[in-house]
């Protein structure tokens, strides 16, 4: 079972790329008093790397590097997992919430006429309705996802 996380605002591109790999990532708030609040009521981890909110906390990772493969190897050492990277365990790197696979005709006045001619595979966030394909900003991020889980596996 994968942890909820509250990430600080130092880490949105860590949080955008956790909720792709399937993790629930509240991320967003500045203010530490409310992450610690939100932390504790619904029990959520938090990522972070301000000292400070660190040591005001038990249940917090804090993490050294401001560097994005260096994270995924600071949470690999926590025992995190990253190998599935998209739906159906995806979740919307914009709004937290699930992506499930779409039908074509369900999208067709959505997305440009471009789009649906090219592509048969679709996929929307449940909460906030964006659409998702394997374009070409899909494919840079699956280059990137090779390249952390690359860097990531154990020797």
């Amino acid at each position: 079972m994968k942890p909820k996380l509250i990430a600080d605002a130092m880490l949105g591109r860590l949080a955008r790329w956790l909720r792709l790999y399937g993790y629930d990532v509240i991320y967003g708030l500045v203010d530490d008093d409310e992450i610690l609040k939100i932390a504790e009521e619904e029990d959520r981890l938090i990522l972070t790397r301000d000292s400070g909110l660190a040591e005001r906390s038990r249940r917090v990772i804090l993490l050294r590097s401001n560097k994005l493969e260096e994270q995924f190897e600071e949470l690999k050492n926590f025992g995190f997992t990253f190998e599935e990277l998209f739906p159906p365990n995806a979740r919307c790197p914009k709004c937290n919430g699930l992506i499930r696979k779409a039908e074509k005709e369900e999208i067709k006045s959505k997305v440009p006429h471009n789009v649906y001619a090219k592509y048969d595979e679709f996929y929307v966030c449940t909460k906030c309705g964006q659409i998702y394909w394997p374009g070409r900003q899909w494919n840079e991020m699956i280059k990137i996802d090779r390249k952390l889980r690359n860097k990531n596996k154990r020797s």
